[in-house]
């Protein structure tokens, strides 16, 4: 193909010169994006009334009104700062169809020239682009309205009944239509940016005059401008393929330690930075000198101005653009970004505040639902201890998760057919160590005593169908040993709870849930407990505007603490109570970036909790 190939012949030539100009205008848009990433921090902060943000208010800020206006704003300034690299490498690429070689500086020059031009070019694309394609998002955003919130989005996404997949199949289409259209008129308008350049065609002439030459050259167009993309898209998928595949060897050995962790993925970030820069510039560079060669094939004598006197001309009088000079203001501009940019995000405080729950006491390190669990919990500066109980046969109120000793002793007696004395009698330690062997199941009256006044304890009623009086038992025990404030119930069977709630209104009371089918929060609880896969942003956000706190179970390594963390999440549950501490601890260190650094991890791998665990269920 002769576009094609004169010019990647004319980018060969000026790649240097190319490489400059993305450099440039890449350090333009930093110096700009830093201080207003700044400014939208300030703003969110401003909005949300609150002394401290969750790292996912960041995230849902986005997607609200304010958000919505405020990504339209970047993305009308990124086009624009896109608008003038664009402009500036076609001046490179028409200079070299007229056997220039202008440089960089000089080329800069002429888009300087050319930047009200340019701009008001910029802000009426952008006008374009929303007209063409908000009508289709409103009407997208319509119909998951409608066909997608009577229930939680979660039951949506895991169950998808038939509703699910007429809304994804509408949607699809519309969006699929909304491309279509779209990339339609930007081949319509393909030639718009260079008649404004080199034609002198104002601004808003130049998409009409844009489309009545390439009325009928769109097809040949769309081939020059489709093979881009697609050489585009497969460069950038084996970047990431690369890197992904090389992070996926190096930074699991990593996950144990934060503090390495983040200078680890750092690094691969800033060599996916690199890779991505590289590709853009070759991106950027391609299609602008493919442009310029679909503006020389298909203007049919439209002007182009003589840029050799541009290129000949000295130095003018007074202060003028030179490569030191270039850089030195490259340079000074970024360090000015980075301290503004710091300096506005330095008064945001994150938030830190989550409970920490040892889940049947420190069962990372000792046997579950023990006093050596619970005793090792409070050691390592849980806030609760998280407990099971049942009744036996007898109707003492016994710590245990299972309804018989097979997991943990090979002994099939189920727990409401013992008596106390009977399943005392049964070693349920020696399964994780010989150390523990002297380990047997504790009542609840004797795990209250061993937390008093060291921390709380969450009591999990379980149901096996033998229950008698589990509720009020449960009550009374707690009411004997005057432990109500330092006590929390919850349980897998809603009936269970509010039982509990008519017998203690004002006792604190949580339901545990892994699927939900509606909205948890109109719950009549005090606190949700759902495992990693409902805790979503938008789940954590709606359960508390609902006065609902958020605890998460089971979470033991490091990686995805950290995330649940940064969800804004109330509590964790986990057998590592020590090891969530030190993650709080860590992470009250790092800043926003470092932050959102972390979410990083779990492209290169999932995270191997390291301890010995009998299950994960609540």
């Amino acid at each position: 193909m002769p576009i094609w190939k004169t010019s990647l012949h004319h980018l060969r030539q000026d790649w240097q010169q190319v490489f400059t100009t993305h450099l440039a205008y890449t350090v333009l848009g930093f110096v700009i994006f830093a201080p207003l990433f700044g400014l939208l921090g300030r703003l969110l902060l401003k909005l949300s009334d609150q002394p401290a943000l969750a790292d996912q208010d960041i995230a849902w800020f986005l997607l609200s009104p304010s958000g919505m206006v405020a990504l339209v704003l970047l993305a009308a300034v990124l086009i624009t700062i896109a608008g003038f690299e664009q402009a500036t490498l076609m001046t490179l690429g028409a200079s070299r169809v007229q056997g220039v070689h202008l440089g960089t500086v000089n080329a800069l020059r002429f888009t300087a020239a050319y930047a009200r031009f340019i701009f008001f070019f910029a802000l009426r694309l952008v006008v374009r682009v929303l007209l063409l394609t908000l009508p289709f998002l409103a009407i997208a955003g319509g119909i998951a309205w409608l066909l997608l919130t009577d229930y939680d989005i979660n039951y949506y996404l895991n169950e998808q009944p038939p509703i699910f997949w007429v809304a994804v199949i509408s949607i699809g289409l519309l969006l699929l239509a909304m491309l279509a259209l779209l990339v339609h008129k930007l081949i319509v308008w393909s030639l718009a940016l260079p008649l404004v350049l080199f034609a002198g065609v104002s601004p808003a002439q130049s998409f009409a005059e844009s489309e009545r030459i390439t009325r009928w050259r769109r097809r040949e167009i769309l081939t020059v401008l489709g093979l881009w993309a697609l050489l585009a898209v497969l460069l950038s998928v084996v970047l990431l393929g690369i890197i992904q595949q090389l992070g996926a060897w190096v930074v699991p050995a990593f996950f144990d330690s934060i503090v390495l962790l983040v200078p680890v993925l750092g690094g691969f970030m800033a060599l996916w930075v690199f890779g991505n820069f590289l590709i853009t510039a070759f991106t950027s560079g391609s299609l602008a000198y493919l442009l310029v060669g679909c503006y020389e094939e298909y203007s049919q004598g439209t002007a182009t101005p003589d840029l050799h006197a541009l290129a000949r001309r000295d130095a003018a009088q007074g202060w003028r653009l030179t490569k030191s000079r270039l850089a030195l203001l490259m340079i000074g501009g970024i360090i000015c970004a980075v301290l503004l940019g710091h300096w506005l995000l330095k008064g945001i405080q994150m938030q830190d505040a989550v409970t920490v729950v040892a889940h049947r006491g420190a069962a990372g390190a000792a046997p579950e639902n023990t006093l050596a669990a619970v005793r090792r919990a409070v050691e390592d500066g849980t806030d609760w201890v998280e407990i099971d109980v049942q009744e036996t046969v007898d109707g003492e109120v016994v710590v245990i998760h299972d309804s018989d000793f097979m997991k943990l002793a090979g002994n099939p007696l189920k727990v409401w057919d013992g008596t106390l004395a009977q399943v005392q009698g049964i070693d349920i330690g020696s399964w994780f160590s010989p150390a523990f062997s002297a380990e047997r199941v504790p009542t609840l009256a004797a795990v209250l005593e061993e937390v008093r006044g060291k921390a709380g304890l969450v009591i999990e009623l379980k149901y096996y169908g033998h229950d008698q009086q589990l509720e009020q038992r449960v009550v009374d025990i707690v009411e004997q040993t005057g432990m109500v404030d330092e006590v929390a119930i919850m349980s897998l069977k809603y009936d269970g709870i509010q039982k509990i709630r008519k017998l203690r209104p004002d006792w604190s009371i949580g339901l545990l849930s892994a699927k939900s089918i509606g909205n948890l929060a109109r719950l009549d609880v005090d606190f949700l407990a759902v495992n990693t896969g409902m805790a979503t942003p938008g789940f954590v956000r709606r359960a508390q505007e609902n006065g609902k706190q958020v605890f998460v179970w089971t979470v033991n390594d490091r990686v995805s603490m950290f995330r649940m963390f940064s969800l804004g999440i109330n509590g964790i549950i986990t057998d590592e109570p020590a090891m969530a501490r030190e993650v709080l601890e860590e992470r009250v260190d790092l800043g926003i970036a470092e932050r959102l650094l972390m979410h990083t991890a779990v492209l290169f791998g999932r995270p191997v909790p390291p301890g010995l665990y009998r299950d994960e269920s609540p």
